[in-house]
């Protein structure tokens, strides 16, 4: 039966608005981004000229497993206690010395500011995504999402929680680091700059999307058993955030598709209005082995930016890869790099005499590309394109065969000129040409309908 009215919002049940309010906020890609408080060599001059200047936090002591052997405990400075002075004062130690958290010598520390300005400068995070309006629309509706599981997150050493975050459902989006140098790894220890993250929230975070991070993948195929690579990088990750349930490893973002976008399109995309405006919400979809197609074959007398680093250049290693079904290859490496994960964390635990209890999640793994709707209209029209363009070679090259397997009765003239193109593709013998024939006869037949 039909409706034939509506009744007002606040007049349904109490359960059914809550539905509403949880249906009304789905979760999001969270970037959060660090912003410095203080200038670098105002800083350093600081820590030069001030005596005691640098104080640490504890919060410290989990990144201890990377920079334990890389910041000295004890330096040749000599001390007072030398010449016969004494102090009832204790030194400053902000922690419990122990194996696993040794003293940092602030002697050594001041000597080097690159390395201070990591471990106790003034730094706060926040992010620019959406605000889920909920949270501000009525006292019901904020109270619902923060039972739910929305809360201020991602304080810093210096700062408090400025970023409203779910970590039941939203997604953390880390970016690589953006420092002048590297040296956020004597904390991190991989590329992402995770170091200003507080070990608070590090421990309740379920799902991380790491940007720039596929080709720990192209390293996973077993191709590559021989190189014994480790992927200490990713095991940093999943050790400081230790109870993650889903990793996804992000190949392609907006920025890549603005790289092969017209100029319409570029200009017509939607720009976020204010701080609760969804439109430019980021969504995910799966990384599909037709992603290499675009650079593989581009458009007539044109070329094609894209990349797919899980799967190598022009997408060498689906060549070799036996009975490929859409995303076989996929579920292959990642497979094979949660077990190289897996592997890594036994290594490390029957290595570690100080802490025998050490331990981390290894979640599960999906590469995606992290885009606003107007990313993936773009890919979806390049993927389209580009598989009609495969099609077209592989009718030619069908056409050929058949003609090759019947030839013409004698006399019936020819016109071998227009295979010219379809031949000189099955007929390369280079490595991009290899590639091209083989997504001709082969590649491309799970993914049409013939």
């Amino acid at each position: 039966m039909a409706l034939t009215e509506f009744h007002y919002f606040s007049s349904l049940p109490l359960e059914l608005r809550q539905e509403i309010y949880s249906l009304a906020t789905p979760p999001r890609f969270v970037h959060v981004q660090q912003f410095d408080e203080q200038d670098y060599d105002e800083f350093a001059d600081h820590i030069h000229a001030t005596p005691n200047a640098i104080r640490l936090d504890e919060s410290l002591t989990h990144f201890s497993f990377n920079w334990r052997s890389q910041i000295p405990s004890q330096t040749t400075q000599r001390t007072l206690e030398r010449y016969g002075f004494s102090s009832t004062k204790s030194a400053y130690q902000p922690w419990n010395v122990t194996k696993l958290a040794p003293r940092m010598s602030l002697d050594w520390l001041s000597q080097c500011p690159e390395y201070a300005w990591q471990l106790c400068r003034e730094v706060s995070m926040h992010s620019t995504a959406p605000i889920p309006a909920l949270l501000h629309t009525c006292r019901e509706s904020r109270d619902d999402l923060i039972k739910r599981g929305y809360q201020l997150a991602f304080r810093t050493r210096s700062h408090g929680p400025r970023t409203w975050f779910n970590f039941d459902h939203d997604v953390l989006f880390i970016s690589h680091g953006d420092d002048w140098g590297t040296k956020h790894r004597v904390l991190s220890g991989c590329p992402w700059d995770i170091s200003q993250f507080h070990p608070s929230d590090m421990q309740k975070v379920k799902r991380v999307a790491l940007d720039e991070s596929t080709g720990s993948l192209y390293l996973a195929h077993p191709r590559f058993s021989e190189g014994n690579y480790k992927f200490s990088d990713l095991s940093s990750v999943l050790r400081l955030f230790k109870h993650l349930e889903e990793l996804l490893l992000v190949e392609w973002t907006d920025s890549h598709m603005e790289s092969i976008s017209p100029m319409k399109d570029f200009y017509a995309r939607a720009k976020q209005r204010h701080k609760y405006d969804t439109q430019c919400l980021w969504s995910y979809q799966p990384v599909s082995e037709v992603d290499v197609l675009p650079q593989l074959f581009p458009p007539t007398n044109s070329w094609s930016p894209l990349t797919v680093a899980s799967i190598g250049p022009y997408g060498e290693l689906l060549h070799n890869h036996q009975g490929l079904e859409r995303n076989s290859y996929f579920s292959m490496v990642q497979r094979s790099l949660r077990e190289k994960l897996l592997e890594y964390r036994d290594s490390v635990g029957s290595r570690q005499i100080v802490d025998v209890n050490v331990w981390w999640n290894i979640p599960t793994i999906t590469t995606v590309h992290v885009m606003s709707n107007w990313g993936h209209e773009i890919l979806g029209r390049e993927r389209w394109r580009a598989l009609s363009r495969v099609y077209a070679h592989r009718k030619k090259w069908l056409a050929q065969e058949k003609r090759v397997s019947n030839p013409l009765p004698q006399g019936e003239a020819y016109d071998y000129e227009a295979d010219e193109e379809a031949y000189n593709l099955v007929s390369g013998r280079d490595s991009h040409e290899a590639q091209r024939t083989w997504w001709v006869e082969e590649g491309i037949i799970p993914f049409i309908d013939e």
